[in-house]
């Protein structure tokens, strides 16, 4: 069975929770008798980037026969583009309009957003490029140019407050108490992805105690983020003694990867904004991608990649 995260993934913009204006100006520009060629929308993780791309899908008519999406995370060189740019030379096979995804685009390298830019400026008029990423800095101003851009906020609570209402009604679990609400919302920072991952785990529990006891064990604490950050940073600690340490703080920390993720990330900003320099930047960009998937294994391989990448 489908976990919520995925159960009740957006389909329209009628169950798109939160960024109001965001969805008000997409309603109207996707009803226009010729829609932007290319959107890229900006934000953290789990605040809608790809939903809303599949909701743009979906608004356009585009059949699945004619939507590619492309995880540029895993494919980020000009081979998987250039395949991308040919695709768009053909007709839909069905209906009249063709979609091309690009989740974090950010991680493409130079070259190859390069040879995206003619394709953004001029194609077919059947075509619409959506592109998306936790980290537009590493975008092309060009590029940038080329779209119609949004940039997707967090979640307020009111709005996962919403959210938690409308699963909980259709699931026939009201039962669950605000308090354990309020404490996933704490711990979600906004994510509407990993609020809805950690409602799933406590939704059958009455107890609210417990719920709220398993949540705390799922969230990783300050201290073992502290001590992962501080092994990462110690620049004077060789690299191989340095993982020694990380890979037993790792084993002993009993919360999940994506909520370390953030913490890591949010430790390691206060360093590079007061003076930090480019180590700790490569270290950063370690950690940008969300581990939803990956989990703490996720989390294990960034550390790694932190200690022994910049070698």
């Amino acid at each position: 069975m489908a976990g919520l995260a995925t159960q009740y993934r957006p389909n329209s913009f009628k169950n798109f929770v939160g960024n109001e204006d965001v969805k008000k100006s997409l309603i109207a520009v996707l009803k226009r008798e010729n829609p932007p060629a290319a959107f890229l929308f900006t934000g953290l993780p789990g605040t809608g980037k790809t939903s809303t791309g599949r909701i743009i899908k979906r608004a356009l008519k585009c059949s699945d026969a004619d939507f590619k999406e492309l995880n540029s995370a895993d494919d980020r060189g000009i081979d998987g583009v250039r395949e991308l740019i040919q695709s768009m030379k053909f007709a839909p096979l069905s209906g009249t309009k063709k979609v091309i995804l690009m989740d974090e685009i950010g991680s493409v390298t130079k070259v190859a957003q390069n040879a995206l830019l003619k394709a953004l400026e001029e194609p077919p008029a059947y075509v619409h490029w959506v592109l998306c990423t936790t980290n537009p800095e590493a975008l092309l101003p060009a590029l940038k140019r080329r779209c119609h851009t949004y940039e997707l906020e967090p979640l307020k609570s009111a709005d996962l407050q919403k959210l938690f209402r409308m699963i909980l009604k259709k699931e026939k679990r009201e039962c669950v108490s605000m308090d354990v609400r309020d404490h996933i919302i704490e711990l979600a920072d906004g994510s509407a992805g990993q609020a809805l991952k950690l409602l799933d785990q406590v939704i059958d529990m009455n107890d609210s105690e417990r719920a709220i006891n398993t949540l705390k064990s799922a969230g990783t604490s300050e201290a073992d983020v502290i001590e992962i950050c501080r092994a990462l940073t110690h620049y004077n600690m060789p690299p191989k003694t340095k993982w020694l340490k990380v890979k037993k703080l790792l084993k002993e920390s009993k919360g999940d990867g994506e909520s370390a993720r953030r913490a890591i990330l949010g430790y390691m900003n206060a360093i590079l904004l007061n003076n930090g320099d480019e180590e700790i930047f490569f270290m950063m960009e370690q950690f940008k991608n969300n581990f939803f998937d990956s989990g703490k294994a996720g989390l294990t391989m960034a550390c790694y990649a932190a200690i022994f990448g910049g070698e």
